[in-house]
């Protein structure tokens, strides 16, 4: 199963559209941080990522971040937390404000991703995978806009522009 993971868009309705138009996938995670602080920012793109989504709502798994709100009332389900089992492995999906590396939750899987702090992570540590795809909207760090690929082999974080930034074996 190939999965399109993305986090931290912030309201950037042509990137988020770049990359679900031009990558297949069989499911779509977003880490949170989907609206640029909060739905109701006067970002008029808001409606577009919603619209956009709502197309691809049967592959989606959403991931509540710290700048979202009002996902109920836009017919969008988000967690906050939640363990599933995906491509072989149990996958712990978070935003990152309440718990990340160094800070897991009780139960966790053996892979571990979050979003929140912008940079693409992806490292093995105590037989634990953690990854952060970045941020598709508001890079950090002198980091590129970037989002995560996970398939039945391996987990890969690429730009924009499709360059390969990090890359494991699962």
């Amino acid at each position: 199963m190939k999965i399109l993971i993305m986090s931290d868009i912030h309201g950037d309705y042509n990137r988020i559209k770049k990359i679900i138009s031009e990558i297949s996938f069989d499911k779509l995670i977003i880490l949170g941080d989907l609206f640029n602080y909060g739905f109701y920012s006067n970002d008029l793109k808001n409606n577009d990522i919603i619209n956009l989504l709502q197309k691809c709502k049967d592959k989606l798994i959403l991931i509540r971040g710290n700048c979202d709100y009002y996902y109920e009332e836009l017919g969008l389900c988000a967690h906050d937390l939640i363990t599933i089992p995906l491509n072989n492995h149990n996958v712990t999906l978070t935003h990152g404000n309440r718990y990340s590396k160094g800070f897991l939750p009780e139960y966790h899987g053996d892979i571990f991703m979050q979003g929140h702090t912008h940079v693409p992570t992806l490292l093995k540590e105590n037989n634990i995978v953690y990854v952060n795809p970045g941020s598709i909207g508001k890079t950090r760090n002198g980091s590129c806009a970037s989002y995560a690929i996970f398939d039945d082999e391996k987990m890969i974080i690429k730009t924009l522009d499709d360059k390969i930034i990090k890359e494991m074996k699962i």
